[in-house]
């Protein structure tokens, strides 16, 4: 009787340990994706300065990875420096980071005037940090 208490309570004991470790696990992976998206979306900025002008901040509404075509899929609301602002999708790969690949056209250069920002954005990321580049 003795040795079938003993072995139920192994038993517990590697269940819930196969579980905890279960959880750390993928906890730690959704951590290093998390930090993966936040790294392609400050690239994906220095992208953005280099495709458009007069940019003053860039705020990320929703990013997304495609495991199948390596893209990015990024939506943003990006204001100038006179207060208008657009919202776009673009698509950004990391092994072209210095351009964007495409972007939705919503205003045919109001906001996204085509040239180079070298002054510092304002960056706000889809976990809420801010940051400027």
């Amino acid at each position: 009787m003795k040795n079938k208490v003993w072995l139920f309570i192994v038993i517990g004991l590697l269940i819930a340990i196969g579980i905890g470790g279960k959880t750390f696990v993928d906890n730690q992976r959704n951590q290093k994706a998390e930090e993966a998206l936040i790294e392609a979306e400050r690239m994906s900025v220095v992208a953005l300065k280099n495709t458009f002008a007069d940019i003053k901040s860039v705020e990320f509404e929703k990013s997304q990875y495609n495991k199948r075509t390596g893209y990015y899929s990024m939506i943003v609301k990006m204001t100038n420096v006179d207060a208008d602002f657009v919202v776009f999708d673009y698509i950004f790969t990391t092994n072209r980071p210095h351009e964007i690949e495409g972007w939705g056209v919503i205003d045919k250069e109001k906001v996204q005037k085509r040239g180079e920002t070298n002054s510092k954005v304002k960056v706000v990321y889809t976990n809420g940090s801010e940051e400027e580049i």
